[in-house]
């Protein structure tokens, strides 16, 4: 019986298994990465203001930017004293969105266009740990070729071929 040859088997298998779990998990952390540091603009989306005091929620979840807003119908901006814009935790999804409020019965009901830089759902928020998330899915890669190479080194290139 050949203990060294079943050794080598069993050594390949499980450098074989931790490869592809590997990179079934990369796969997963570097789509994920791109949505949690890319941000997203809304042009001129057209919403229908709710009732005075009443809100809506906007696509997004974190807002970047100073929202502008204008009338669907006429084009001319709305001014800012009449609606609120900001990230709220929604009611009916529990989750944190981007929501507007109409603060003045002259502008309920009526279309507007609303254009704003936002971050997608499961952005993060803080620069550094946007650049943390980016980091991740490269060390997750090196922890992979690590894991591939190291039984390689530890046997020796030369004992591979008997």
């Amino acid at each position: 019986m050949n203990k060294k040859a079943q050794m080598g088997l069993g050594v390949f298998l499980m450098v074989f298994i931790a490869v592809i779990v590997g990179l079934a998990l990369f796969l997963t952390i570097a789509q994920t990465t791109g949505s949690a540091t890319a941000t997203s603009t809304a042009t001129n989306v057209t919403y229908t203001a709710p009732a005075n005091g009443a809100r809506i929620d906007l696509t997004g979840q974190d807002l970047l930017s100073t929202p502008v807003v204008h009338n669907a119908t006429t084009g001319t901006v709305i001014l800012a004293g009449n609606y609120t814009i900001d990230e709220i935790v929604s009611t009916s999804t529990g989750v944190k969105t981007i929501s507007l409020q109409v603060d003045s019965t002259d502008q309920q009901s009526l279309d507007w266009n609303v254009s704003y830089t936002y971050g997608a759902d499961g952005y993060v928020n803080s620069s550094g740990a946007r650049a943390m998330v980016s980091l991740i899915a490269i060390f997750f890669a090196l922890a992979v070729v690590v894991i591939t190479i190291g039984p390689v080194v530890k046997e020796g290139l030369s004992n591979l071929g008997n």
